[in-house]
């Protein structure tokens, strides 16, 4: 997909994401669980990212069932550029998780996130939004671990303190992730689509 169209499709639905977000915020504050300037600000960029992630990898409105599989793990794999490119897809959100949230200050749960979310990206290819390719699970949760183990080595040179300010106060990290990565999904397979078919003709 052209660089434009990645632009324009992601900034669309990051669009309808904005509002969302505010709602959710000032209820967590009208809660009494007002998080930190540096948290908000992140999980408003966090989502963007994954915006990001559904519009590169092709998920739009829903289609009928019809399978395209590549099952055989590690066939082609080192062939062109799509092993990079999945290793870049999913780097930040081994950045990110650990940033954002305590429960994944460790690769495991990173790794399992990584790879959570890569299946639910492949198997929503299987409703004509592109090819559901093993070798693409295995180098997303790759990403994922990399980006973990880059954010813990340069964690050490940051100051002391900085995790605090970047994490929820009162909200559950699970329960946060799995809004976020909902929502943003929801966005994408409904109101998006139709904007950008109606507003700049793209299907």
């Amino acid at each position: 997909m052209p660089l434009n169209q990645i632009l324009i499709r992601s900034l669309s639905g990051y669009a309808f994401v904005l509002p969302g977000l505010a709602v959710y915020f000032v209820f967590l504050a009208r809660s009494g669980r007002r998080q930190t300037a540096a948290h908000t600000a992140a999980a408003f960029v966090f989502c963007y990212y994954l915006i990001g992630i559904l519009t590169t990898t092709g998920i739009r409105e829903f289609h009928a069932f019809a399978p395209r599989l590549s099952l055989v793990p590690f066939v082609g794999m080192f062939r062109g550029p799509d092993t990079a490119f999945n290793l870049l897809l999913f780097f930040p959100l081994g950045l990110f998780l650990p940033l954002l949230y305590r429960r994944f200050d460790r690769l495991l749960p990173v790794a399992a996130a990584g790879f959570v979310g890569s299946l639910s990206i492949e198997l929503l290819q299987l409703f004509g939004m592109g090819t559901t390719d093993i070798n693409d699970l295995i180098t997303n949760t790759a990403g994922a671990c990399l980006g973990f183990l880059v954010q813990a080595g340069l964690s050490r040179f940051l100051p002391a303190g900085w995790r605090r300010a970047l994490r929820p106060a009162g909200v559950s990290d699970l329960a946060e992730l799995l809004f976020f990565s909902l929502y943003c999904l929801l966005i994408m397979v409904t109101v998006q689509p139709l904007t950008i078919s109606r507003l700049f003709g793209l299907g």
